[in-house]
């Protein structure tokens, strides 16, 4: 299994397939993006939690996050 490139401590929940190469996330730092104001959109799912990913996406957007 792949770990997150960003915390290296997690398996990958998604693969960032807009980016070259792509680059997989876990969950939590996935969701800490969405937080920011700045989602994966482009992403193919790993694993279950790829589908939670999925749910946070739906549950808020950069429309309607609060920014800062």
């Amino acid at each position: 299994m792949t770990d997150c490139v960003n915390c290296h401590a997690a398996p990958a929940a998604i693969e960032d397939i807009g980016a070259e190469p792509p680059r997989p996330w876990c969950l939590g730092c996935a969701t800490a993006l969405v937080r920011a104001g700045d989602p994966v959109l482009d992403y193919r799912p790993l694993g279950a939690d790829g589908d939670a990913y999925a749910r946070v996406l739906a549950a808020g957007s950069t429309e309607t996050l609060p920014f800062g």
